[in-house]
């Protein structure tokens, strides 16, 4: 029998497919969600003034905002206060609130705080973030390579690990700058991590039911950065916040043990022996009865037979090109990037689906970074925030279900874009009233929809480019998706100088990009295109109901084609 056969009958949730994803989910999403972000608190900018003698030397406020008080100039005397004003001498003392009338001391450390990454070098708190996104495009590429070379569970493993030293060593640093290196570290390696933790879970199951585990594993990343705002308000200080994410990769140890090999790798490289072992183990926990010979396994080469029989972990590592062999899927045609440019459907394809990519990464991480922002307590409006991402990532599958992949990416799309226009055009106050609660809402329903086309654009982007250009097209989706990310990173400095901007900016770019959509094809029930032609074909054939076997393998090669954004 071949693997996807195995896995049927090892059956779809039962005990060991079940805890097995609960442990690798939440070892992935847990670590990852918490270093991308953890800059929400590390970089948080109180209320602040010039250092002074006697606050009669502050300004008011140009805007009446902030409390009140200027933030970064102050008199230079008593005698010339409405003429001569300077930039601060002392330094500047920090507060916490937002009203003038309710400040207190700030009593907690963060980088902004440490290094006074405020008024002039402002932007330098927000590129520690943008370092990190640039460690990301990096990872993403290299460890991507690296699973699909040595397997998941090394790499994974590898990653949680070293991130742990990365992590710990940033909780240490005395210097800015050194702090934004390891940053830098920090994003490729939570690539390593949410990559490779990605496909371990999808690939626990039957490709027809990968797509759910695809979508569902992202639940753990809305509940890991619920958690998040509840250990930073404990723990006011960002170096003891830092250690506390950093250390909490060490739970991983014991999945040195108890995770396996993906199953699916291990077959595709030969390890035919290794993957049956597996099996075992699974039918054994599930009290399921397999046959004496479960995998079809030919007689091994020479230089496979070595490998197998290699003593220890590294040995198979160092032998693990030897295995494969060369079996490469037959496609109808080998085509270049150059031929997106050449066919204009192709293109008009892969420039909306850059531009989806671009902009859900930027208004996604926009709102993540810039809760603190939002009137009423940091805290709850940022668990709130994460807290909407678990409903719309879970009726984003229920919608690809029922109502395929167009119709319910442009919904998300406009509820997000409508919601968060809606928040600049809402006053604050009517009469006596506030209506701040008001525009906090509609702030978290523009989350809700932005993060369920998050969802969503997964899916769909690897359905419409043709078997040999669809990875070479998601990482140039994904590429503009970190651009977008990278975008992201600056709006609470621009929140700062321009406060009304991000909301009908980010409302309209979604609104935008949602109409954008009804150019793109319906790919829901149709197999996955193998050729340009297949891609023509679209608009004169009608879908199709799903054929079991071939709606399981449409949905195994889109998900194995996934490759999550943040996560994009």
């Amino acid at each position: 029998m071949d693997i996807d056969e195995a896995q049927s009958r090892l059956g779809s949730l039962k005990k060991y497919q079940v805890y097995m994803y609960l442990m690798i989910s939440t070892g992935t999403m847990v670590t990852a969600a918490w270093h991308m972000l953890a800059i929400i608190f590390h970089g948080y900018v109180p209320v602040h003034h010039c250092t002074v003698s006697d606050t009669r030397l502050i300004p008011a406020h140009e805007n009446g905002e902030n409390a009140n008080m200027s933030q970064c100039l102050m008199y230079t005397d008593l005698t010339l206060t409405n003429s001569s004003t300077t930039a601060c001498r002392e330094g500047w003392t920090y507060w916490e609130g937002k009203d003038r009338d309710s400040l207190v001391p700030y009593n907690g450390v963060s980088i902004a705080t440490q290094w006074n990454l405020v008024c002039d070098k402002l932007y330098l708190k927000d590129f520690t973030q943008s370092t990190l996104v640039f460690g990301v495009m990096v990872g993403a590429t290299g460890f991507s390579a690296l699973s699909d070379y040595f397997g998941r569970k090394p790499v994974f493993l590898f990653s949680q690990w070293a991130m742990v030293v990365v992590g710990t060593a940033n909780a240490f640093v005395t210097n800015y700058y050194a702090y934004a290196v390891l940053r830098f570290f920090t994003g490729a390696l939570q690539q390593g991590i949410i990559l490779t933790g990605f496909v371990l879970a999808c690939e626990l199951f039957q490709a027809k039911h990968r797509t759910f585990a695809g979508i569902i594993i992202e639940d753990f990343w809305g509940v890991a950065s619920c958690v998040l705002p509840l250990f930073a308000y404990i723990i006011v200080d960002w170096h003891y916040l830092q250690l506390l994410i950093s250390l909490s990769g060490l739970l991983t140890i014991p999945m040195y043990w108890l995770m396996p090999e993906s199953l699916i790798w291990l077959c595709a490289n030969d390890r035919h022996r290794e993957a049956e072992q597996i099996i075992r183990n699974a039918a054994k926990m599930n009290n399921i009865e397999m046959p004496e010979n479960i995998l079809a396994m030919p007689p091994l080469s020479p230089e496979a037979e070595a490998a197998q029989n290699g003593s220890g972990f590294f040995a198979k590592l160092k032998n693990i090109k030897k295995l494969r062999v060369l079996k490469k899927e037959e496609t109808a045609a080998v085509y270049t990037l150059l031929d997106i440019f050449r066919n204009k459907r192709l293109l008009i394809y892969a420039l909306i689906m850059a531009v989806l990519w671009m902009v859900i990464s930027m208004v996604y991480y926009g709102l993540s970074l810039s809760t603190a922002s939002l009137a009423g307590n940091r805290f709850v409006n940022a668990f709130l925030s994460f807290l909407v991402e678990i409903p719309a990532f879970t009726s984003s599958y229920f919608a690809l279900q029922k109502w395929g992949r167009r119709y319910p990416l442009i919904a998300y799309h406009c509820i997000a874009g409508v919601a968060l226009i809606l928040t600049q055009v809402i006053p604050k106050t009517v009469g006596d009233v506030s209506l701040v609660w008001l525009i906090t809402t509609f702030n978290m329903i523009g989350k809700f929809g932005i993060t369920g086309a998050f969802g969503i654009v997964f899916l769909y982007a690897p359905e419409i480019f043709p078997t040999t250009l669809r990875n070479q097209a998601m990482g140039i989706s994904s590429l503009l998706g970190r651009v977008g990310n990278v975008c992201a990173t600056y709006t609470p400095y621009v929140s700062v100088y321009v406060p009304w901007l991000p909301g009908p900016l980010f409302g309209g770019l979604s609104i935008l990009a949602g109409l954008l959509v009804i150019f793109l094809p319906e790919t829901h029930n149709r197999p996955l295109p193998q050729t340009i032609e297949d891609i023509e074909n679209w608009s004169k054939t009608p879908t199709v109901a799903p054929v079991a076997s071939k709606s399981a393998d449409h949905e195994l090669e889109a998900v194995n084609d996934v490759k999550p954004a943040k996560v994009v």
